[in-house]
């Protein structure tokens, strides 16, 4: 469990794979707050997924790493919608490509981490949600 200073009863454990997704990036800005990335994705039984992405700047450029922010609704299957936002950290993963981890709170109280991965030439994004707690 580790240290008392650690743990926290509130969010102690990282869940079940929920889903894995694949999609594209639909257009990218460059702003002062750093690139505004759009997306859409096919999210298993979440549906289909449209979310805006800030990229933070680098915190050490050398590093190629910053915090970033999501925000975004999902459109599933049956009809109903679903809407999110969070954050997390993201860090360069080859030339073009980005990594992003971030934790995400959804309308409905559920808790989720993902793994999102970016390819800025490409226009491709994939990744694995997972549940928290």
């Amino acid at each position: 469990m580790g240290p008392s200073w650690y743990y926290s009863p509130v969010m102690n454990v990282l869940g079940e794979k929920l889903t894995d997704f694949a999609g594209k990036i639909t257009s990218v800005t460059a702003t002062e707050a750093g690139l505004v990335v759009n997306v859409e994705n096919e999210t298993g039984p979440f549906g289909n997924v449209l979310y805006t992405v800030t990229l933070g700047p680098a915190v050490i450029p050398e590093e190629e790493t910053g915090a970033h922010t999501i925000r975004g609704q999902a459109f599933s299957p049956d009809g109903g919608t679903l809407e999110f936002s969070g954050g997390g950290v993201w860090r360069s993963s080859g030339p073009n490509q980005r990594i992003l981890k971030h934790i995400t709170q959804l309308a409905n109280g559920q808790r989720t981490f993902a793994v999102d991965n970016f390819d800025l030439v490409k226009n491709t994004a994939s990744g694995t949600v997972y549940a928290l707690d």
